[in-house]
């Protein structure tokens, strides 16, 4: 079976951008699409690249490439993660995207002939290229205001069906998304200043510097982080693992079974929650409600701590439980001691819940996060310097 993995560096070696990019998304084989798209899977909670690889195969190596850029577009202008045009239905805001993509100055000239294009097919009377999607979804349902049936054979070649907005609760598409943004985010860096660690600019390879700019601005500008899509991206840092045997299909020159390990990512995550007298009720309530939402995707140690953890009450919250809030202690606060905890077990990730009311504890690690409100960001006894504070209203 075609791997286009195999393929991936020689089609994009010129595109830096889209190495970059697609260097951080798993490409997946599957014959359920008949030609490509970009999907969220529900069980690894990532965006994923799936190709049909009989589609694949049967392309040029330019038309490979072109294929590549314009699902990395879609990610890239946040389509797939949900964007919307207004006031039109789903088919015309899919349409208007692929033409706002397909007639960018670096992707028209080698467009397949099965392509949605401006000037060409059903688009004939639409001649502007390099137009956004909004401009093209207005032309369209302009057309369509003397001719209801225009457009309703138009097709994209690829795959749209999950695109549209994902429900607010839908906690597993925000870590996705969040994911997509940091994938986008950092190849956008890399190619502006480096990777931060001595080396050179990559640049844009053929792409334009006013659409670089709109993917910047579009990373920066998509995602208004609520206090639950900082938290998912705390969940992101997937690196502990539950491993399963699995059998696989040998080499005809090596008959027989392979067994192999298969590894499930999952996050590793301590929870330590301040129950000292001077933390309120109200805020362990909403954390409480919270964790049980995310409880949905991992599994959490929780760690109650004062001046002290309370060790007789760590418990492991596992993924599809749900509890309610407790109140252990009351006594004064040590950040040192839950610190200490996480510190001599395996972790990849340790929220701490507090009022801030304590001085600043050791050096954690793994990545530390505090959750406080507003009352405890203004009378912080420290500033977690290189650490995220996330601050509840």
């Amino acid at each position: 079976m075609y791997k286009l993995d195999h393929d991936i560096y020689h089609l994009l070696k010129d595109e830096p951008y889209f190495a970059l990019l697609s260097r951080q998304l798993d490409k997946r084989p599957t014959e359920s699409i008949s030609t490509a798209g970009i999907k969220f899977n529900p069980d690894r909670l990532v965006y994923e690249l799936i190709y049909n690889p009989k589609f694949m195969e049967s392309l040029s190596p330019i038309h490979k490439k072109w294929v590549l850029m314009h699902e990395l577009y879609h990610a890239s202008f946040g389509h797939v993660q949900g964007r919307q045009l207004e006031d039109v239905d789903r088919k015309t805001a899919n349409c208007a995207m692929d033409l706002a993509i397909n007639s960018l100055s670096n992707m028209w000239d080698n467009a397949p002939d099965f392509v949605l294009m401006p000037g060409r097919g059903e688009f004939a009377d639409i001649h502007h290229l390099g137009q956004a999607a909004d401009w093209y979804a207005n032309r369209i349902k302009k057309q369509q205001e003397n001719n209801p049936d225009k457009f309703k054979d138009c097709e994209q070649f690829d795959d749209h069906s999950e695109f549209g907005e994902p429900s607010p609760d839908d906690l597993g598409k925000q870590i996705a998304d969040k994911k997509m943004q940091d994938a986008i985010a950092k190849a956008a860096t890399e190619c502006d200043v480096g990777d931060g660690k001595g080396g050179q600019p990559k640049g844009w390879g053929t792409v334009s510097s006013t659409t670089a700019q709109t993917i910047k601005d579009a990373v920066q500008g998509r995602f208004k982080l609520d206090p639950k899509k900082v938290l998912a991206s705390f969940i992101k840092a997937s690196v502990a693992a539950d491993k399963k045997t699995s059998v696989t299909k040998r080499n005809r020159r090596l008959p027989g079974k392979k067994f192999g390990r298969r590894v499930l990512h999952r996050a590793n995550i301590a929870i330590s929650i301040d129950q000292s007298g001077s933390v309120s009720d109200e805020l362990l309530s909403k954390v409480f409600t919270w964790l049980g939402d995310f409880a949905k995707f991992a599994s959490f140690t929780v760690v109650p701590f004062d001046h002290q953890v309370f060790e007789e009450k760590v418990y492991v919250w596992k993924k599809g439980e749900k509890r309610k809030k407790e109140r252990v202690l009351y006594g004064g606060t040590c950040f040192n001691a839950p610190t200490e905890f996480v510190n001599k077990r395996v972790f990849d990730g340790h929220i701490i819940i507090t009022d801030m009311m304590a001085p600043k504890p050791i050096r954690s690690k793994c990545q530390r996060m505090w959750l406080t409100d507003t009352y405890g960001a203004r009378y912080t006894r420290f500033n977690p310097v290189g650490e995220r504070m996330l601050i509840l209203d």
